[in-house]
């Protein structure tokens, strides 16, 4: 049996459901920049966005989106952050399970940080809305100028170093292939969420160790 001291967690699709306020904020930057359906029905299914979602906001929008040139795109992410930054969390909340793991993590005193390619500054938004009362080592997010995007384990090298953690020490625990990835650049071992937005054939696929079917499945690892 696998056993570990410290976590770190992936936010979209593995804390919380973010995908509804996430499409939502997309279809209405997709209908400003004049690209929306005539008869206002969204351009994209919600399922849709399982597969848009996870390297950052920038290439969500790049997904999202026809093919315009990249000063449409910049503008349009940009735009994208302010409609998300006012709407972020009108439908998003965390998954059942997941409160009653962070209640049990602070009990145990087991260190916990987040690494995610969400913008840094929503991913901290949100974390402070709705995670303000856990005592969490560190929240990194992609759009930092020289940081790159996970799968790269640079800023994963950071949290560990937040929590006073080694690698081989530590979960990591995401729902897609790029938490996969992340974890094994970092030394780590991965624990997939297949409640989140891409399931268990793809976290098999690409090597997850662990499947996790429920958050508090995860306690049987620490």
């Amino acid at each position: 049996m696998i056993h570990k001291t410290a976590v770190l967690f992936d936010l979209d699709g593995t804390l919380v459901d973010t995908l509804e306020d996430l499409a939502d904020s997309v279809e209405a930057t997709l209908r400003e920049y004049g690209y929306g359906n005539a008869d206002g029905t969204p351009v994209h299914p919600l399922s849709a966005y399982r597969q848009f979602v996870g390297n950052g906001g920038y290439k969500l929008i790049e997904r999202a989106f026809p093919a315009v040139t990249s000063e449409t795109l910049t503008a349009a992410y940009r735009r994208f952050l302010q409609l998300y930054g006012a709407n972020f969390c009108n439908k998003t909340a965390p998954y059942n399970g997941v409160l009653p793991l962070l209640d049990e993590l602070t009990k145990r005193h087991i260190p916990w940080g987040i690494v995610t390619n969400k913008p840094e500054v929503q991913a901290k938004q949100l974390v402070d809305t709705l995670f303000s009362a856990y005592p969490i080592a560190c929240v990194y997010g992609g759009g930092v100028v020289g940081r790159p995007h996970k799968p790269d384990a640079t800023v994963t090298k950071m949290a560990l170093s937040d929590l006073s953690a080694l690698p081989e020490n530590t979960l990591y625990v995401g729902d897609s292939d790029v938490d996969v990835y992340t974890a094994h650049n970092a030394g780590m071992v991965c624990a997939g969420a297949v409640w989140g937005f891409r399931g268990a054939e793809e976290l098999k696929k690409t090597g997850a160790e662990i499947l996790l079917h429920h958050p508090l499945d995860l306690l049987k690892y620490l």
